[in-house]
């Protein structure tokens, strides 16, 4: 559903040399004035301190915003260590532009000047930064409602035309509070899908968040309930306290489990895997396990990540979520980021792996920075069709890397409502 106000997540063309020069420019006036180079001084070392955002940034997001190996402590030694490790968002582009100064001028620039100018760089670059949140920040009129029919060969009649609302990554938080996830659900409550499948990441702060979000997305309503699984912050936060509150508010949780569905002596079962990404904690041959071979499975898995496991092929659909789409698409470049060993090429929408279709939705909140460009958030009924055969993909996402194009787009394009 893109309206009048979801467009403004996607900025005009000229908006982005735009916004180039703008940097480039209080790059330059901060050079200058905190250490006295020449204009033309400034201004080509401001241009290379432009350069170097890229890498700084991929430094923030490898190294704050949760490797493996923080991904593995306990909840709360993990919350410590990533509160703290929070003033690295500041301190590692800071640390990475005052030694790149310090190099451009042989030495010559004292290390004190070099991290006083450093540091007027990341002022101005956060404070822009700042700016681009309050114009970026997704509201509830930004949510998209995709809609995707997907042919499954010998998927049984009876659940020919079966509709499953996909919801992944609310993540709510301080910027996102337990109001502002309800009115990002309330388009749901309008497309009676027969089930709700919820691909992990709830919450990331207090208990209270976890229980108020838990409550807004059991408010929805499908026949079949609402099944979900486990993501990485969820885990963070605390196993132990999202099982409870799953069962709580009467969310079934797959665990390294599956379930089955039943129509007309027909089945279909629905398995869930553990996160498969940070904390590596997916066993899919333990949610497989039971499930008669040649039977209909559609896996949830938070993390597309699970596509590499080669019991992933007796799936015939897989939903995902965790990539956000990549948060910030540029065109012609694509995602800036995707937190995936699937890497850039997949960060949303449906591709065919091998005999298995993968879907992998936006979500419908952030993380740092809390901000959209050209990748609103997102909801995604998936109508299921029997018969057909294994295709490539029925699209493309257009804000995916351009390279996606391994595959031929065949069939309609999903409708966006």
């Amino acid at each position: 559903m893109r309206t009048a106000q979801s467009r403004r997540l996607y900025p005009p063309s000229w908006s982005y040399p735009a916004f180039i020069l703008w940097l480039e420019c209080g790059y330059a006036v901060a050079l200058r004035l905190t250490t006295g180079l020449p204009w033309t001084t400034s201004t080509w070392q401001a241009a290379i301190c432009l350069a170097a955002i890229g890498p700084l940034l991929l430094a923030v997001m490898n190294v704050v915003a949760g490797p493996k190996v923080l991904g593995r402590l306990p909840a709360a030694a993990f919350h410590v260590l990533r509160h703290v490790g929070g003033l690295g968002e500041f301190a590692i582009p800071w640390l990475g532009w005052a030694a790149l100064i310090r190099i451009m001028n042989a030495g010559d620039l004292r290390w004190i000047a070099a991290f006083r100018s450093a540091g007027a760089i990341a002022v101005f670059s956060y404070l822009t930064g700042a700016a681009l949140l309050l114009r970026f920040r997704p509201t509830a009129a930004d949510v998209e409602v995709t809609e995707v029919t997907i042919d499954l060969p010998n998927l049984p009649r009876s659940f020919d035309g079966y509709r499953i609302l996909h919801i992944s990554d609310i993540h709510c938080r301080t910027l996102l509070p337990a109001q502002r996830v309800a009115e990002r659900l309330l388009p749901a409550g309008s497309l009676h899908p027969d089930l709700i499948v919820f691909t992990g990441d709830l919450s990331d702060e207090s208990p209270l968040r976890l229980e108020t979000a838990a409550e807004a997305l059991s408010a929805l309503t499908a026949p079949d309930g609402i099944v979900a699984v486990m993501g990485n912050h969820d885990i963070w936060s605390g196993e132990a306290r999202f099982v409870k509150a799953m069962a709580h508010h009467g969310i079934k949780l797959l665990v390294n489990d599956h379930l089955t569905l039943s129509r007309d002596g027909a089945q279909l079962h629905i398995a869930g895997v553990n996160d498969a990404s940070y904390t590596e904690k997916a066993d899919l041959a333990a949610a497989l396990n039971g499930v008669p071979d040649g039977s209909k499975v559609i896996l949830l898995s938070h993390a597309p990540a699970i596509m590499r496991d080669p019991l992933a092929q007796r799936a015939s659909l897989v939903l995902s979520g965790h990539t956000h789409g990549g948060q910030v698409v540029l065109p012609g470049i694509g995602p800036i980021y995707v937190p995936s060993r699937l890497g850039r090429r997949y960060s949303s929408g449906l591709f065919r792996i091998g005999q298995t279709q993968l879907f992998i939705t936006r979500g419908l909140g952030e993380v740092v920075p809390p901000l959209r460009i050209n990748c609103p958030p997102e909801m995604a009924v998936l109508t299921l069709r029997a018969g057909g055969e294994v295709c490539a993909p029925s699209f493309i996402n257009s804000r995916m890397h351009p390279s996606a194009s391994a595959a031929t787009p065949k069939g309609v394009p999903p409708k966006v409502r």
